[in-house]
């Protein structure tokens, strides 16, 4: 009896006996062999059968209440029997296992509720058989008829509530994957799937949304729903942390780890579930241990959305582990206990939902960093510069602050992708722009540049090669860009080989020499494009420079214009055998004069055609134009030839040669009466597209030189890589003979070499009859210059072979 409570908890132990041998309800009422001290034993793994006696005496007092109600909240006993008798006489059974069918006997689910109606004549008697795989756990309570309507409708609203919250969160996570299909998030979709099937065995629902079957399938293969649950998180953690590499690729869990389920998942087929128990148990340990320590690695490396990973990973753990502790009688099932892993399952499945949340805000701003940095090397870039910097200066001062820009543009790039290729090459220029950060970050007067991450550097790399900085103490500019470059001519390690890089340095001022950001970078190029071997590897903007970059940007727009309508003409400088002063030929001269600009010097053109690439154009047009003129007028190569100048940068463009050669046959010339003269030659060595260029030009007969030998970049290399015919010697050295012994010394030296190497010797700038004779005394053997030849028209040319040529004259060679 109730006693007068409305809700009590059976005293226990409960008079309990094991069955040994098949027997019947009628039987087991009559036995005497119900005792306490087996009561304990029955709650564990068993594969027994036990049954228990609860006695109620016969009802005397006439207003007592003669119905209660026995409930139980454990629903994994597979086998579940209740037998009420009145006296000796059986009432009613019912089948309450949760591998038996018994739905069908009630109106609608709601648990597992045994209506007791008392006798008011006989001691009334219920009998409880159970048996299964599972724990046996019987923790039975007694209702009056109001208190059990009121828990019965308590309990159809927890599992509204946990059905519900569930299916909202299953559907919004649905939702969420369809918009941003994150790496993983189709594994945590299956977590919400299976916790749902779990919850509504441990919780009893399964029966309220599942048919008979399916509810008893989902019990049969309990662990086996737990084990795929398991394997999903651990799926869901590789994909969630991919982004660090964590755990690495390498590492034996990321190789083996589905292996440990899908052992698990066999033994469950195998083994007792007790021992499924004890192994998922140990599962449960590991991946609360691992998964952990990922995620504070993760968070350690600033991982910042893991932070909710380890907030679900708690909540989770702790549900598991308590209802392993109920699963293993450590503690009572009850209301709060039952309701403990539903309430922690939809909080970690909302952490995991705002771990996802929290990771896509971090790859958007991932993807702002990125937007903002350099790949290579983490430093804020030209984005950063033209949109971030322009706040950060205006945050400095309400009056402009006097601040200096510093733009730093490593030249020799080209150089090393040549030599160690362009991987390489990236490296080694991130290598030594990584080396100016580090060497700068504790310096006072450079401006730091914040990040969105909260780091904080002095460089902005703009280009490949080009960064800059900015000086806060301007009047300090010339010792910082001295301690600058320092750190740029220390040697860099590239291939084991130490190489110092090139380098050229241009400065501007704020607000004095750009009022904007945009300006002072302009005006910082134009100094840094300015940097000339003379000038050393610095120079300071100045209206000057700004002048003359105006005029090469003039310049260049009238010479692409003048070029494509072949407004550019030649002269011709003769060249004479300097034993008789007879002309062998003539150095072909590009000359310019335009509308507006008037003449122009190639020295200040040529440059400028090099650098924006209208070079290429320029030499076509140039043969063009010689090979037209040749063909109209065949004296001027009757007994002489005639030199063209070309860039190096001409033979590093494949099928230049087959170009050229196709023009001389569509005027149907001698290839052998032509020179092509070559400068520059330090950028193509070991380049296979100049030797493809030069065997063609040498098979096709052309005659090679190299012109201006002795400055700039000449290399013995380059005489044997040409397999040169002619070496030119410059004007420099011939103009300074009769006044500098080192000149006289170098120029007899290269006339000597031309001798041992059986090429022709060219001397320029012959300007005086004591500079003719001198070389003429070293044998020297082809001159020109004013005081020989000017250069003039092709017209005037051709007058003076006329003069100076006679017809008869026999043929003869530059040699």
């Amino acid at each position: 009896m109730l006693s007068g409570k409305i809700e009590e908890k059976i005293n226990t132990p409960i008079p309990t006996f094991k069955e040994t041998y098949a027997i019947s309800a009628q039987d087991a009422l009559l036995t005497g062999k119900f005792k306490q001290t087996t009561y304990d034993e029955s709650q564990g793994f068993s594969k027994d059968a036990y049954w228990h006696k609860l006695s109620f005496p016969k009802v005397t007092t006439p207003n007592a209440e003669k119905s209660i109600y026995l409930g139980l909240n454990y629903y994994v006993i597979e086998h579940l029997d209740f037998y009420l008798f009145h006296g000796s006489q059986l009432q009613a059974q019912w089948k309450r296992g949760a591998l038996e069918n018994w739905q069908g006997g009630t109106p609608h689910y709601e648990g597992i509720w045994i209506p007791i109606l008392l006798s008011d004549h006989d001691d009334t008697t219920l009998l409880i058989r159970k048996q299964g795989n599972s724990p046996l756990l019987t923790p039975f309570k007694l209702f009056d008829n109001k208190r059990a309507e009121t828990k019965k409708e308590q309990k159809l609203i927890f599992w509204t509530f946990i059905i519900s919250s569930l299916a909202i969160l299953l559907a919004h996570n649905v939702f969420v994957f369809i918009l941003l299909r994150q790496p993983g998030f189709i594994y945590y979709l299956g977590l919400n799937i299976v916790i749902f099937i779990a919850l509504s065995v441990v919780t009893g629902f399964n029966r309220w949304i599942f048919s008979e079957e399916v509810s008893q399938w989902i019990i049969k293969n309990l662990f086996v729903i737990f084990g795929i649950g398991a394997w999903i998180l651990f799926r869901f953690s590789l994909r969630f942390l991919k982004e660090v590499q964590i755990p690495s690729p390498e590492s034996l869990i990321r190789k083996y780890g589905d292996s440990i389920f899908i052992t698990f998942l066999i033994f469950t087929q195998l083994l007792s579930v007790k021992n499924v128990a004890f192994l998922f148990a140990a599962i449960e340990i590991f991946m609360f241990l691992i998964c952990t320590y990922w995620g504070i690695k993760a968070y350690v490396k600033g991982f910042i959305a893991v932070r909710f990973y380890l907030f679900s990973w708690f909540f989770l753990i702790i549900g598991s582990i308590l209802n392993t502790l109920i699963f293993w009688k450590i503690l009572p099932i009850n209301f709060i206990t039952e309701s403990i892993l539903p309430v922690f399952s939809i909080l970690q499945l909302l952490g995991f939902s705002f771990a996802f949340a929290d990771k896509a805000k971090q790859f958007e701003r991932n993807r702002k960093l990125q937007a903002l940095t350099d790949s290579p090397t983490g430093l804020p870039n030209r984005t950063y510069y033209f949109s971030k910097l322009p706040a950060l200066v205006a945050e400095m001062a309400k009056n402009p602050p006097q601040l200096a820009l510093i733009m730093i543009d490593i030249s020799n790039y080209q150089t090393l992708c040549q030599a160690f290729g362009p991987a390489k090459a990236d490296s080694a220029i991130s290598e030594v722009i990584q080396n100016i950060q580090r060497q700068l970050i504790n310096m006072e007067g450079i401006l730091s540049f914040p990040l969105p991450n909260k780091n904080s550097y002095k460089v902005i790399r703009i280009t490949a090669t080009n960064i800059i900085l900015i000086s806060t103490k301007p009047e300090q500019i010339k010792q910082q860009i001295l301690h600058i470059q320092e750190i740029l001519d220390a040697p860099t390690l590239v291939n084991k080989i130490h190489f110092r890089h090139q380098y050229k340095i241009g400065s501007a001022l704020y607000p004095s020499q750009g009022l904007d950001l945009d300006k002072l970078y302009q005006n910082a190029l134009i100094a840094n494009h300015s940097v000339s071997y003379s000038s050393g590897s610095w120079v300071a903007f100045t209206d000057n420079l700004k002048s003359n970059h105006a005029h090469q940007l003039g310049l260049i727009t009238q010479l692409t214009n003048d070029i494509e309508h072949e407004k550019l003409y030649f002269h011709i400088q003769p060249q004479v055998k300097l034993v008789d002063r007879s002309i062998i030929g003539g150095e072909v001269l590009i000359r310019w004069h335009n509308e507006h600009l008037g003449q122009v010097s190639p020295a200040e053109f040529i440059p400028l055609a090099e650098q924006t690439g209208l070079i290429y154009k320029l030499t076509d047009m140039l043969f063009e134009k010689v090979f037209h003129w040749t063909s109209e007028h065949p004296k001027a190569l009757s007994l002489q030839s005639l030199s063209i100048n070309i860039s190096a940068l001409d033979l590093l463009q494949e099928g230049f040669a087959k170009r050229v050669i196709d023009q001389l046959q569509t005027y149907h010339l001698a290839a052998s009466k032509f020179t092509i003269e070559i400068t520059e030659t330090s950028i193509f060595q070991n380049n296979d597209i100049v030797h493809d260029n030069v065997k063609q030009l040498h098979q096709a007969g052309f005659r090679l030189a190299i012109d201006d030998f002795g400055v700039g970049y000449s290399s013995m290399q380059n005489l044997v890589a040409l397999e040169t015919d002619e070496l030119k010697i410059d004007q420099f050295f011939v103009m300074n003979l009769l006044n500098d012994s080192q000149s006289q010394t170098l120029c007899r030296n290269m006339i000597d070499l031309c001798k041992a190497l059986n090429i022709v010797s060219v001397a320029e700038g012959i300007e005086s009859e004591e500079i003719l004779q001198l070389l003429k005394q070293w044998q020297c053997q082809v001159g020109q210059g004013y005081h020989l030849y000017k250069p003039m028209s092709p017209t005037d040319y051709l007058t003076l072979l006329d003069e100076k040529v006679p017809p008869l004259s026999a043929p003869t060679n530059r040699a």
